[in-house]
């Protein structure tokens, strides 16, 4: 059998060799490892049926270090056990009054409570955002798309990086080219290879 060789392992962005990725900062602090490829200043949509995917590469990356935020539509308890995010903020997008709760109608509230983390953490942060079908069910894609772009264009300018789950079936297809054409896209079964693959990336544990 041939041996693998670095040519070979799934990259999902651009490596460091092509343009600045996540890695470690003047203080040395661990963020992401080179197979991903991920770029600081993006969002990324990762498009597939599987959110639990989205969900490995984000605790991966919190898990070197890095500050996180999850925004989820799932229960904030459930996706806190499950993933081991014990010191991870889990924000619930729901209809449900309570702290940190965000009803998927609030897009402005939801920005702005977005764009204050990220500023919060200059040197660099990863945002997880499960809830873009949620948002469109009741705003309209139109009004979807205004958010998810003004996202974009924030995070540009700073050190971020923000996974939007997407299943492209909850879409027309005029629709999900529209966000495929905004943002940067990865295919979630490549992604999970990548993940699964003990020797591009240590296993997480989640099953």
């Amino acid at each position: 059998m041939k041996a693998e060789t670095e040519n070979d392992r799934p990259v999902l962005g651009k490596t460091e060799n092509d343009r600045p990725v996540l890695g470690k900062t003047e203080n040395d602090r661990p963020v992401l490892n080179k197979p991903f490829g991920l770029e600081e200043g993006t969002c990324y949509l990762v498009r597939g049926k599987k959110a639990e995917t989205s969900y490995m590469l984000f605790q991966a990356i919190v898990e070197q270090g890095t500050p996180g935020l999850c925004i989820t539509t799932r229960f904030p308890e459930k996706v806190r056990s499950r993933y081991r995010f014990a010191s991870v903020p889990v924000w619930w997008i729901s209809f449900v009054p309570g702290d940190q709760h965000y009803a998927p109608n609030a897009i402005g509230v939801l920005a702005k409570v977005i764009e204050g983390f990220v500023d919060e953490n200059p040197a660099g942060c990863v945002v997880l955002l499960d809830g873009v079908e949620s948002i469109m069910n009741n705003i309209g894609f139109d009004k979807d798309m205004l958010f998810v772009e003004h996202l974009n264009e924030y995070m540009m300018s700073r050190k971020a990086i923000v996974l939007f789950t997407v299943d492209p079936e909850c879409f027309k297809l005029s629709e999900f080219a529209r966000l495929e054409r905004s943002l940067e896209s990865i295919d979630e079964p490549q992604l999970r290879q990548a993940l699964d693959n003990p020797e591009h990336y240590p296993r997480t544990g989640i099953r």
